[in-house]
């Protein structure tokens, strides 16, 4: 099947609220192409949807694919009523995957990739390379700042585009360009183990090396420093001047984070500067600024400053009286780290980390590396696992084991809250201080919803 065969077609996105599933609808739609909707909520989302005026049917019901010809489903869908019918009725039903495939397939794609920082790096590539003149198209997993929404629509051949590693989509893609940021223990209901995750990544790699696509791979990450022996279509960033390109840091304040940019030994840009907080972001828009080397074009350092970031990754709400509220996606314990590292720039102020654990499965398979990375942390506040439609299993540890183990291990005084309306009685409290606060909410759930929500109702 063709992309082109699509226009022909009546096109039904199950799921299409979803972040990621809505930008591939507006792409559609931006074709031409009739396409309606269905999922089991309004969100922000649905309103970006309907000004697009894409027809969302909320909840699934067999009446919503009447008359459509060919169904594309999100990965988080399972057991659906639609799908059920679609298939009874022999129409056509395909993941998410293969719409991104079919979009990608004739255009010359940039495909960014890797456990953590996706989102952010896809927004800045996509973000320079339109300040730099080439204009692409921008498929994000993420709110783009500079955009307004998720996805950045051109008459260009070019794309860049977030290809998620949890459902096998960026396997599926045969891009020019392929930038890895890092691999970490994630997904494990997916790929059953770590090391069939790993397996799979070093088959991708190694079948676009044979088709001649350019590999950037983080030389930090010791896994995909090990790859690079494959073929000189493999270039590396990092931290050092092993790598092909790297960085120095020069600066990490609560404001902005300060670098140059490396090629071998060779300094292509001193004294950068990004709105950014810490070195992983450096560490990012490195990766970024190799590819953009790579393609011939120059970046200027007002370009990096004008990047405005992207929806939840370290995203200041605002203040109320001495007490500001900071919005993040951080749902992982490598990521959870990170987060923490930034809390620390924030010095002589009151910090209060908010953690809401994603996944049952994720809390499990992980849960020394959350006891090791949430150790010593003073005002923790931990809230009741976000279940993302998993149920809990006898056995199994949840939020509460956390905090006991936390508590007991360490003798530190994590607190659990098992719902929102105690968590709003306790920040209700906080902002009555007349002591400089930062509070920090993360998670993948409800928890961004919810803050905002406290931070809107009281500001």
């Amino acid at each position: 099947m063709k992309f082109s065969e699509l226009i022909s077609r009546k096109v039904h996105i199950i799921g299409i609220n979803g972040i990621g599933m809505s930008a591939l609808a507006i792409y559609l739609k931006k074709n031409n192409i009739d396409v309606t909707g269905s999922d089991i909520a309004y969100n922000s989302n649905t309103v970006t949807l309907e000004k697009y005026k894409i027809p969302i049917f909320i909840g699934h019901k067999l009446s919503n694919i009447k008359n459509r010809d060919i169904i594309f489903y999100s990965s988080a869908i399972k057991n659906n009523p639609e799908i059920k019918e679609a298939k009874k009725n022999k129409i056509p039903c395909y993941n998410r995957s293969k719409l991104l495939q079919l979009i990608c397939k004739d255009k010359f794609t940039i495909v960014v990739s890797g456990s953590h920082g996706k989102t952010s790096s896809t927004s800045i590539l996509g973000h320079l390379l339109v300040r730099a003149g080439l204009n692409p198209n921008i498929i994000s997993g993420g709110i783009m700042h500079n955009f307004g929404q998720n996805i950045y629509l051109t008459e260009s051949n070019y794309v860049v585009v977030e290809a998620d590693e949890s459902d096998g989509t960026v396997f599926k893609l045969n891009p020019k360009y392929l930038l890895l940021l890092n691999v970490d223990r994630e997904h494990m209901d997916y790929y059953k183990s770590y090391s069939n995750f790993k397996s799979k990544i070093k088959e991708y790699i190694v079948s676009q090396v044979q088709k001649n696509v350019k590999i950037f791979i983080n030389n930090d990450d010791h896994f995909l420093s090990l790859l690079k022996k494959y073929s000189n279509n493999i270039k590396t960033f990092g931290s050092n001047t092993k790598a092909d390109y790297s960085y120095k840091l020069i600066k990490l304040t609560d404001k902005k984070s300060f670098f140059s940019f490396f090629k071998g030994k060779k300094i292509l840009s001193k004294n950068l500067s990004t709105n950014l907080l810490g070195e992983h972001n450096v560490q990012n828009i490195t990766a970024v600024l190799s590819i953009i080397d790579d393609l011939g074009y120059s970046i200027k350092k007002s370009h990096i400053e004008s990047f405005k970031g992207t929806k939840r990754r370290m995203n200041i709400l605002g203040k109320i009286k001495k007490t500001t509220f900071i919005d993040d996606y951080a749902h992982h314990p490598t990521e959870i780290e990170k987060l923490i590292n930034i809390s620390y720039l924030y010095k002589k102020k009151n910090i209060l980390l908010i953690i809401e654990p994603h996944r049952y499965s994720r809390l499990n398979d992980l849960y020394n590396e959350y006891l090791d990375v949430l150790r010593n942390i003073n005002n923790l506040i931990i809230l009741k696992t976000y279940e993302a439609g998993e149920n809990y299993k006898n056995g199994m540890k949840n939020s509460k084991n956390l905090v006991n183990d936390l508590n007991v291990l360490n003798n530190q005084k994590t607190k659990y809250i098992d719902n929102y309306q105690d968590l709003f009685n306790l920040l209700d409290q906080i902002i009555l201080n007349r002591i400089e606060n930062i509070i920090i909410s993360a998670g993948a759930g409800d928890i961004s919803n919810q803050i905002r929500f406290f931070y809107e109702s009281r500001k």
